[in-house]
């Protein structure tokens, strides 16, 4: 694999991602003292690179990546083979490259950790978490914010790829909260879901509470407010020991991921606040199926 400066590249580039890698070699090399100049000695390469790749700004070829895992002492098969595969969704082609045109860079960088997660915790307020949507609700949520017939079409494509991928899948488990205002105060005509788009949506839900990988928790209308929490995000639990839940918090036009513990740790916290204040996992599909009936 070709070494490829990536600080020109600000077309899609998913910044984010490349930089946690950075963070994590460098916490592995710091915890066995080894300098950045004993680092780049042992995978043979120019000085500076090993900075270069702490921070993100070129990708690091397999072959040097398992040199360094092997200087930093990391012999555990399972971590060695989370980085592996971290650094393989970074370099190597994903289905959301054919996306570019509507995949921001933080949008990758989140496609890229949502991918390796064993586990995928979501909170939306007042909305149905988008891994849950049907294509029909989603083009209605997307509008709100986008125009164009295609930039739409191709957006929702990007959603059900994603949901296809995780729930498809047999190494990723996803926990949502659904706040049950979403279930209703988004009908017309008070709101911009049509009635029959909300029915197809509650009835997927309900599916969706049979499968194993899924948990769905109801948060109560206001349960939230009482919780002190106002703002949608995510928590990401990657293969990796060396690394707390990734919190993401999505928002116009950009998006904050927080890989420190001092940082995540109080949307861990956040999370745990909804779970206690939301009903229990096996009391959803009947509370979907009371929303259902009354739309």
């Amino acid at each position: 694999m070709i070494e490829v400066d990536l600080s020109s590249d600000m077309n899609g580039r998913p910044d984010q991602a490349h930089e946690m890698l950075g963070r994590l070699l460098r916490r592995l090399r710091l915890a066995r003292r080894v300098s950045a100049a004993a680092a780049e000695r042992h995978i043979r390469c120019s000085a500076s690179k090993i900075s270069r790749i702490e921070r993100g700004k070129i990708t690091v070829k397999e072959a040097d990546l398992h040199r360094l895992l092997d200087l930093y002492g990391v012999t555990d098969q399972g971590q060695r083979n989370a980085l592996l595969e971290f650094a393989r969704r970074l370099n190597n082609p994903q289905w959301w490259d054919k996306y570019r045109d509507v995949v921001d860079g933080w949008l990758r960088s989140y496609l890229i950790l949502e991918s390796i997660a064993e586990r995928i915790r979501t909170y939306e307020v007042r909305f149905i978490p988008g891994l849950l949507q049907t294509p029909a609700y989603a083009e209605a949520v997307i509008r709100r914010h986008h125009y164009n017939d295609a930039d739409v079409h191709r957006r929702v494509e990007v959603r059900m790829q994603r949901q296809r991928t995780v729930l498809g899948g047999t190494t990723s488990r996803l926990w949502a909260v659904v706040d049950h205002a979403a279930l209703k105060e988004a009908v017309l005509p008070h709101g911009f879901i049509e009635p029959e788009v909300m029915r197809e949506q509650i009835r997927f839900l309900i599916e969706a509470t049979k499968r194993p990988s899924v948990s769905i928790q109801i948060l109560p209308a206001g349960a939230g407010a009482r919780a002190g929490i106002a703002n949608s995000f995510s928590l990401l639990r990657l293969r990796l020991a060396s690394l707390p839940d990734v919190a993401y918090h999505e928002h116009i036009g950009d998006a904050l991921f927080l890989d420190r513990s001092d940082q995540a740790d109080r949307y861990v916290g956040a999370m745990y606040r909804l779970s206690i204040e939301a009903d229990e996992p096996k009391d959803a599909a009947g509370t979907l199926e009371e929303a259902l009936a009354a739309i």
